[in-house]
């Protein structure tokens, strides 16, 4: 439909007359000239008043043409680009708004971050909305979360800016797809509406595009490049939140309608750069006073490679510093210094840059006196091991042995130490063996040493055992004496050992036979006859080792080899190493406190880096309370306090995943394959998008393009006019007159 902003423009268009008028008042002068034969003159006369005729009316038809232009320029003529159906006045119009909220929109560009020109651009278009225009506002977190969850207006118009900068910007990942589809219900809702819109406001990371694909779509579409996720600690952290992933939030464009437009509008940087601590890694995890624990930061930079530093602070001191060239990945090795007996808060810094909220990454280091570990047997099967854990190395054992008997294991809190020995305990009762599953499942490390008291069958109900036992074979007397192999030596657990030089030579009487190993079991040490002598086996979070010998001297010499000590203190170093007591913890939802913090209980208290208080939930599981925090979604270091006890400890490190820091952009064009809209419109600033709104929901001037059109005009009426000029010719030359004067009659 076609409409004028500016009409009384259309006054000036009496100018139009003015060529008009120029061209009829204009004549021919006559000039008389003293000929005796005029006829040629006569002639000559009436063929240039035909043509002076002819070309004053192209010229006038260009003059006029370009005055038209000139007038129609300034009225400023607009074409709607909606449907021919509102022509009587502009339909009620609802409209959904989606805000990313990740913490990736706290990079900033000019002073501002993207997330203040994001709230500042939903609050404008809500302001702008008509009274009998309707509208909803959805936040795009880990979780949905909705500012107005309803289709509103009125007087909420002019309240919805401040709601929504009341909202904090948190330390999450976004999920633009069911934020979306949240919207899309939303305005479903109401079905007498003409017209809908759909905004997705975002900054320009590619990493929440990557959930609009279809399930049954392959590679993502060009420019928006998979973004991987920060590499994390394996088995030993807790995975990150997992998305809203239940069918109703996967996108699915059919279920929007062809009156819906949606228009998506990306800010900030279109190429961002960042730098971020990903993750560490911390050797041993658990140390002694005097251990001096060897720190791997591995870092991560958007933008072209570049030197970055990581600064280490231990309890808030600067302890050293390093550099490296970065591009993609990279990673620094340091040593830190020896830290005294307790739990010391450490944090690894990258320099401030435009993204400040990824620039720290926390993690606890606790030394301990000596390494707690719990051998559970009976004296006579415990003798060998308890002597050996004992053992001074070097001066003083860095080992602290608790000794139990079996009867006694559920009275044991299992988390509260690196490893446990378990000496011919088998059968055990069910109880029991839950919880020595759990243990290991959640970090733990398990020694099993076999022994006389149990069958083959009392393996069968372990899960975590690397593979089955299914007899105890007694080996002949000439085939006793075995060397030891070196089937892994490059496992973490024997590189130390592997050095020491001779090979070690046993006398086995009787061995535990497997079969049907776990797929990930691996036989470490193994005899001169191929039988299996030490296996591992990865459960949960943990690690199983199972012994084929007993740890006394009924089966096998075992106890009494000089390999026997380091090899019992080689496993205790590499549980302290990788044992259950976690540096850091990626934030989430909700903690299972068991796993992580044993000591806490039901009158714990815990607070976050804020200071304020975490809730924390308690439930009955098998008979037992389960104790659940909630809402750990602020990184940094929490505290833990009791009423025996009030002082605030560090008890937890939590860090947010740092896939949200891969600033990866997105190209505009990529997202219309994504999203699969029929009416969609991509623009990457706020001038822009609001000229677009415009365009769709007013029309489009052509105003810019009758003034191109009249430039045109004037240049072409200016070289027809000279060409005209230049192409008449001079009276003499048509008459033909010589230069004696005489008119020579044409042929």
């Amino acid at each position: 439909m076609f409409s004028l902003l500016a009409p009384q423009f259309l006054i000036a268009g009496v100018a139009l007359l003015i060529p008009l008028v120029l061209h009829l008042i204009q004549s021919s002068r006559t000039v008389r000239l003293p000929f005796s034969t005029i006829r040629f003159l006569k002639l000559a006369a009436k063929r240039s008043s035909r043509r002076i005729k002819l070309e004053h009316f192209l010229l006038w038809l260009l003059r006029t043409l370009l005055l038209a232009a000139l007038v129609l320029a300034f009225a400023m003529p607009m074409i709607r680009t909606r449907e021919f159906r509102n022509f009587l006045g502009r339909a009620a119009r609802d409209i959904a708004i989606v805000v990313d909220a990740s913490y990736s929109m706290g990079y900033k560009t000019g002073g501002k971050n993207v997330w203040t020109e994001a709230t500042e651009l939903a609050a404008e278009i809500i302001a702008g909305l008509s009274e009998q225009d309707r509208f909803c506002l959805y936040l795009a977190r880990n979780q949905v979360t909705p500012v107005y969850e309803q289709l509103t207006g009125g007087k909420e118009r002019e309240t919805a800016g401040t709601r929504l900068k009341g909202h904090k910007l948190g330390y999450e990942s976004s999920q633009l797809a069911p934020a979306v589809m949240a919207a899309v219900k939303t305005l479903e809702q109401e079905q007498r509406r003409t017209e809908r819109e759909i905004h997705i406001i975002s900054d320009t990371h590619a990493l929440p595009w990557e959930r609009f694909q279809k399930e049954n779509q392959g590679a993502p579409a060009p420019g928006a490049p998979k973004t991987a996720a920060a590499p994390e600690p394996g088995d030993r952290s807790p995975p990150p939140p997992a998305p809203a992933g239940t069918s109703a939030n996967l996108w699915d464009p059919s279920l929007i309608n062809d009156r819906t437009t949606c228009f998506v509008t990306l800010l900030g940087s279109p190429a961002p750069e960042n730098a971020t601590p990903v993750d560490i890694a911390l050797e041993p995890q658990l140390i002694t006073p005097d251990t001096a624990p060897r720190l791997t930061v591995r870092l991560a930079r958007t933008g072209p490679p570049q030197d970055t530093t990581a600064t280490v602070f231990v309890d808030d001191k600067e302890v050293t510093r390093r550099s490296t060239l970065v591009g993609d990945r990279g990673e620094l090795k340091l040593m830190l210094p020896p830290m005294g007996n307790g739990t010391h808060v450490v944090r690894v810094e990258t320099p401030e840059d435009s993204l400040t909220a990824d620039n720290a990454f926390h993690f606890l280091v606790r030394a301990r006196q000596k390494l707690p570990v719990l051998c559970v047997g009976s004296k006579e099967d415990t003798f060998f091991l308890r002597a050996a854990l004992a053992a001074a190395v070097g001066g003083v054992s860095p080992i602290d042995v608790k000794y139990i008997q079996p009867d006694r294991l559920a009275e044991e809190q299992l988390q509260n130490f690196v490893c446990i020995f378990l000496c011919n305990v088998l059968p055990l009762p069910g109880q029991d063996i839950v919880s020595v599953e759990r243990y290991i499942r959640t970090g733990g490390l398990a020694v099993i040493f076999p022994g006389d008291g149990a069958k083959a069958a009392d393996y069968g109900v372990w899960s975590c055992l690397p593979g089955t036992p299914n007899a105890i074979a007694e080996i002949p007397t000439l085939e006793r004496k075995r060397l030891l192999t070196w089937d892994k030596p490059q496992h973490p657990m024997l590189v130390a050992l592997k050095e020491g030089g001779a090979v070690p030579a046993l006398a086995v009487k009787r061995c535990l036979h497997c079969s049907g190993f776990n797929e990930k079991a691996a036989t470490l040490i193994s005899t001169g006859a191929g039988d299996p002598f030490l296996i591992t086996c990865p459960f949960g979070r943990g690690e199983t080792f199972l012994f084929t010998v007993s740890a006394n001297r009924s089966w096998s010499d075992f106890p009494l080899s000089p390999f026997f000590l380091p090899i019992l203190h080689q496993l205790v170093q590499y549980a302290a190493g990788a044992g259950a007591f976690l540096p850091s913890l990626w934030t989430a939802d909700a903690l299972p406190l068991q796993e992580y913090l044993p000591e806490a209980t039901r009158e714990s208290v815990l607070k976050d880096p804020e200071g304020n208080t975490v809730s924390v939930r308690s439930a009955m599981v098998d008979g037992q309370t389960v104790l659940h925090a909630e809402g750990l979604t602020v990184p940094g270091i929490y505290t833990l306090s009791s009423p025996q006890d009030p002082t605030l400890r560090p008890a937890l490190a939590l860090n947010m995943p740092r896939a949200e820091s891969n600033l990866t952009p997105i190209r505009p064009e990529a997202i219309a394959p994504l999203l699969g809209l029929k009416n969609l419109v991509v623009t990457t600033s706020r001038d822009e998008l609001l000229r677009k709104l415009d365009e769709f929901r007013i029309g489009k001037t052509l105003g810019e393009q009758l003034l191109w059109l009249a430039l045109l005009l004037a240049l072409a009426e200016s070289f027809y006019a000279n060409w005209l000029l230049r192409r008449r010719a001079r009276l003499a030359d048509q008459l033909n007159i010589e230069a004696s004067g005489k008119i020579v009659r044409p042929e």
